[in-house]
């Protein structure tokens, strides 16, 4: 690549990364505002039935879906030609339509079942009846957004993600107050139509050809979907379990309260970091799918989304380990200070995963099932349960951090070994100078977070954060040309002299 071309590339990286990012805000708060007004209204009896239904439902979504949302961006991104990707198109809308409802009469026939197993009786019966219109509508909402990432339409798909929690606001908050606890299953009925109306609007303006395809051609043509769809779920049921179980661990050799306490550290740093991530991935699969036949492009687009990703993640988590203090007493109340240690050590392990982030999609891409579910399903699954369990035996809560940050350095070594192995992937030098001095200020943000004396660890703590900040800043605007973009948008007006 040219210097031209690797700086049209990197650009490219940060708008989807700033689009997706916005609207991420945009939800959170949104989601912030509704839970206040949940609480103030529906008190917290109706806010446990909010989420008993929230939890029977998701599952459910989850299965039903059959991964394919997730499989399906590789199939369309990868097509170049407008008919084949419009046959892809109306293969994966078959399948998922047909799988919504068997969801959505599944729920309606088990009805009772479910009523008796989340509230102990059938009076909630009619209330997943009526759920079973939601589950409809959100799952064909997710095939729909998967339409428009295949066809990385970013903007557009930007405001399809923020119509369902703003709608969940503006229509789920009246409800509540005129109708109290009836109104939950309401909310959601409208919120995931909502969803799917604007979703399906706005594919219908791709103006995707027609075709004709018969059942057995979609069942021929949807194969390797399905099963790269129902790899990827089975994975991540076993992240489910594996969650679970240590979790179990933890109550079981600690308490319900460390249970509580890791799970708060855990909610309050994947906050901070997960919308960058789910961001940078919104647009990067379907390009990665779109390009992965050629080595070169595959391995220039990796090295560059590696970099950006690594220079947007580290000054997140140095001002993460220097307010952490703060953000518990936001979120939470001072009896969770007891999490602060854990939060840093949480915080730094990021650094880990925004190296191994653009690798692992790299078998997701080629369609690498066997490949996938062994690394991601099986192998991460078991090294974080075992290296959890040991660090918590060993160290108590304190040793969860441990274990977390021994597991990204794992992780680390092990993707970049086997990428190398099997893809011929690699990361250059160019990283590398990139990561050390990001690297160090965060460790010595760190290390100074163990300091006794307040004045000089927040000093230190200060100063490693500033100089990230910097050092981010410099090498984006390297990459990126701030300064160039500011001008473009913002070109100052020339005055004229007498």
């Amino acid at each position: 690549m040219t210097k031209a071309e690797q700086r049209s590339d990197f650009r490219h990286i940060m708008k989807g990364t700033a689009v997706f990012g916005g609207t991420q805000v945009l939800s959170m708060l949104a989601n912030i505002v509704r839970g206040k007004f949940v609480a103030t209204i529906l008190s917290d009896y109706g806010m446990g039935l909010s989420s008993l239904m929230q939890s029977a439902l998701t599952p459910m979504q989850q299965l039903f879906s059959f991964g394919l949302p997730t499989s399906a961006v590789k199939d369309i991104a990868a097509e170049n030609d407008l008919q084949r990707k419009a046959q892809a198109v109306l293969t994966f809308r078959r399948l998922l339509t047909t799988l919504a409802v068997a969801g959505s009469l599944t729920m309606i026939a088990c009805s009772s079942l479910f009523s008796i197993s989340t509230f102990g009786d059938e009076r909630y019966m009619w209330w997943f009846v009526e759920m079973s219109v939601a589950l409809l509508f959100f799952i064909l909402a997710a095939g729909e957004s998967t339409i428009l990432q295949g066809y990385r339409k970013l903007k557009i798909l930007a405001t399809c993600n923020v119509v369902g929690p703003v709608c969940g606001l503006v229509i789920g908050v009246p409800l509540y107050a005129w109708l109290k606890t009836d109104g939950i299953v309401p909310a959601m009925v409208l919120m995931a139509g909502f969803t799917y109306g604007f979703a399906r609007y706005y594919t219908s303006r791709l103006q995707i050809p027609a075709h004709k395809q018969a059942w057995s051609e979609t069942f021929s043509r949807g194969r390797n979907m399905l099963i790269l769809g129902a790899t990827m779920m089975l994975a991540g049921f076993i992240g489910t379990l594996t969650t679970y179980f240590i979790n179990t661990f933890i109550r079981k050799y600690g308490g319900i309260a460390d249970v509580g306490l890791f799970q708060a550290a855990n909610a309050i740093t994947l906050q901070c970091t997960a919308m960058v991530f789910t961001a940078m991935a919104t647009d990067y699969y379907p390009h990665l799918s779109s390009i992965i036949a050629t080595k070169t492009g595959t391995n220039e687009l990796v090295e560059h989304e590696g970099e950006i990703v690594l220079l947007i993640i580290a000054p997140i988590t140095v001002l993460l380990i220097l307010f952490s203090p703060l953000a518990v007493r936001i979120l939470l109340t001072a009896k969770f200070d007891a999490i602060i240690p854990l939060i840093r050590l949480i915080a730094i392990s990021f650094i880990g995963r925004a190296l191994c982030f653009p690798l692992d999609y790299v078998c997701m891409a080629k369609g690498d099932k066997a490949f996938f579910f062994w690394t991601q399903g099986v192998w991460s699954n078991a090294k974080t349960y075992l290296l959890l369990i040991l660090g918590y035996h060993c160290f108590g809560l304190i040793g969860l951090g441990y274990a977390i940050v021994l597991s990204a350095l794992i992780d680390i070594v092990v993707s970049f070994t086997l990428n190398q192995w099997k893809y011929k992937l690699h990361y250059s030098s160019t990283l590398l100078y990139t990561l050390i001095p990001l690297l160090l200020t965060n460790l010595l943000a760190l290390a100074a977070s163990y300091i006794a004396d307040p004045y000089i660890s927040y000093s230190i703590m200060t100063i490693c954060a500033l100089v990230t900040c910097i050092c981010s800043y410099y090498q984006l605007d390297k990459r990126i040309g701030i300064k160039d973009i500011v001008q473009q948008r913002f070109p100052r007006k020339r005055t004229r002299r007498p």
